[in-house]
């Protein structure tokens, strides 16, 4: 019985990351189609994201977790120590083909395989 109380902790690590790469989302973005910025979203198979977003003299940064629902992607943002402020809370990307759209609908994240440009 130790033994399989001793197991429960690696069956869940290992199970968590599956489950997040099963959606098929998980990979690195890039921003296109905005003008002038610069911005880069890395989904993690295990559910944790990293972004950043550059315009002008604006620099945001937020990390945390990514969890998909309803057709969407859903990033929560948690302070961290090298992210102590991060650009947002919560932000919510709709799921187009394989884009990700901002919810002000201007330019998609597109990872560099799917880019056709």
């Amino acid at each position: 019985m130790r033994a399989l109380t001793a197991l429960l902790p690696l069956a869940a690590f290992l199970a968590t990351p599956a489950l997040a790469q099963s959606t098929g989302h998980a990979g690195h973005y890039y921003l296109r189609g905005v003008m002038e910025t610069g911005s880069e979203l890395m989904l993690h198979p295990d559910g944790r994201f990293q972004w950043y977003l550059v315009y002008g003299a604006l620099d945001l940064f937020a990390e945390g977790r990514w969890t998909e629902k309803d057709n969407s992607i859903t990033l929560t943002s948690e302070k961290t120590k090298d992210v102590p402020q991060p650009g947002f809370q919560t932000l919510t990307l709709t799921i187009r083909d394989k884009s990700l759209i901002p919810p002000d609908g201007h330019g998609a994240y597109i990872r560099p395989a799917d880019d056709k440009d």
